[in-house]
């Protein structure tokens, strides 16, 4: 499955870091415009991000003065981080590969864990947790964001449920003037909990970041995110864990 993703991403990479045009920082809404903050505390950590993308969020850590590794599927999106380590002047060892095998990574190799609205992409979560926890030293954090699976069963304008939250799994989605889908995988928010207890985390808090204000949003940048209906369900869920 993790080919499907590849050639998604390989094909939309340009297209995409040009149109959402995302600052330096982690953005753990996916959009850019979050204020919450999660990993101050990082100076001189080894750090992996899972599933860097363009390299927004890996950057901004190597400027607080992390130690940087970030993986990702997409030699598209790889560039893209590249050249952005190379314009703010921060090494960083970015790598090709899958989340969900992290071999080339020593055992307790890592302080932290993280990534930001990445895991709809990854079918097997339960793979990529129990890589997580092998890499990760003994008290190491582990934080990422995605989208909220309650919200991703409501389409933005109507309201409506449009599909069921019990029924997980891939999901295609075809796109005008575009000669591949785009694939997803929907998790349930007891399977993704589940998921981090049965790789042997402690899961410390969830948060499901938002207000009752629609004037506290701003659209996402295709539209099916929109203030009216994020301030009536959460749009982000954000985990944080330990391995202990």
């Amino acid at each position: 499955m993790t080919g499907d993703v590849e050639d998604w991403w390989d094909a939309t990479a340009d297209a995409f870091q040009d149109e959402i045009d995302m600052d330096v920082g982690v953005n753990w809404d996916g959009f850019g415009h979050s204020n919450f903050e999660l990993l101050t505390d990082v100076d001189g950590k080894d750090v992996l991000e899972l599933g860097c993308g363009g390299g927004q969020c890996t950057v901004a850590l190597a400027k607080r003065g992390a130690n940087l590794t970030g993986i990702d599927l997409s030699e598209k999106q790889l560039a893209h981080a590249r050249a952005l380590a190379d314009e703010h002047d921060v090494t960083i060892d970015f790598r090709k590969g899958s989340v969900t095998d992290l071999a080339e990574f020593d055992d307790e190799s890592y302080d932290i864990a993280f990534n930001a609205w990445v895991f709809q992409w990854v079918e097997d979560l339960d793979a990529c947790f129990a890589e997580t926890y092998r890499v990760l030293r003994p008290n190491g954090r582990f934080v990422f964001s995605l989208p909220h699976p309650v919200y991703d069963v409501t389409e933005g304008s109507s309201h409506e449920v449009t599909g069921s939250y019990f029924e997980t799994g891939r999901r295609e989605i075809s796109h005008d003037g575009m000669d591949v889908d785009q694939v997803l995988f929907r998790h349930t928010v007891s399977g993704i909990v589940n998921a981090l207890v049965d790789a042997g985390f402690t899961v410390d808090r969830m948060h499901e970041p938002g207000t009752p204000d629609p004037e506290d949003y701003e659209p996402g940048p295709w539209g099916e995110y929109t203030p009216a209906l994020m301030s009536k369900l959460p749009a982000v869920l954000i985990l944080e864990a330990h391995k202990e």
